[in-house]
């Protein structure tokens, strides 16, 4: 039987408004992590485009330690050229690359404000609103997902 689902984690939008000052930054993360705290099984990926300028433990660094040592990478990056616009679905991509190289078959959910970065309707996908971030609706949610039984 599977083991609980990875959750890919996007950061703009997510774990904050995806248009906010310094300060305000992650004030969505604690909300997220007292979700994740009551699955200690759930590991976390960062899929949030923050990995292409700052290095793994760094990213760790914006997470409480219990749940840093539970951050246990990144989606691999998709090159793209200057000019193209981001390729459709390259998100749910790069999630399902990270699982075929790590943890083939392992059940998954990505938590991301952008649906045009996944397939229409991918059952995986708990979207967010990118002017709020992660919301108590969006916990409830992801609670709700986190207490199925892996498919």
């Amino acid at each position: 039987m599977p083991s609980a689902p990875i959750v890919f984690l996007d950061f703009d939008g997510v774990t904050h408004r995806e248009v906010c000052k310094t300060e305000k930054l992650f004030t969505c993360l604690p909300l997220i992590e007292s979700v994740l705290r009551r699955h200690p099984s759930v590991e976390i990926v960062i899929s949030s485009s923050w990995r292409e300028h700052h290095p793994l433990q760094a990213l760790r660094g914006f997470f409480c330690e219990d749940m840093a040592a539970r951050v246990v990478g990144c989606t691999p990056i998709t090159p793209r050229l200057p000019v193209e616009p981001a390729a459709q679905h390259v998100r749910e991509s790069e999630c399902r690359a990270w699982l075929a190289t790590h943890r083939p078959g392992h059940p998954w959910i990505a938590i991301d404000d952008v649906p045009w970065l996944f397939s229409p309707g991918c059952p995986h996908l708990i979207l967010t609103q990118h002017g709020t971030g992660f919301t108590a609706t969006d916990a409830a949610h992801l609670q709700s997902v986190l207490e199925r039984p892996p498919q």
